[in-house]
């Protein structure tokens, strides 16, 4: 059984195919039952389509954003 604060920490996994099998049958089953969050898994959908439709290729995301966005994926070891 998956409860909203599991189903809202995995939704993101789940719409990236990055879920495990048997956790993607009980988000999907918990997603059916429970209207906010499957609205929120809608919401985040979207999101991804908006911006994957604004950011069609690497040529088009301006290099201020790839740079922030590569500094929280890769942060700098010797910062600490």
């Amino acid at each position: 059984m998956t409860d909203c604060e599991q189903a809202l920490r995995e939704i993101e996994a789940y719409l990236d195919g990055e879920l495990a099998s048997d956790s993607i049958v009980q988000l999907e089953v918990h997603l059916e039952d429970c209207p906010p969050c499957s609205g929120r898994a809608d919401f985040q959908r979207r999101l991804k389509v908006l911006i994957a439709g604004k950011c069609a290729g690497p040529s088009q995301v301006p290099a201020s954003l790839r740079a922030r966005i590569d500094t929280i994926l890769h942060p700098d070891p010797s910062a600490d």
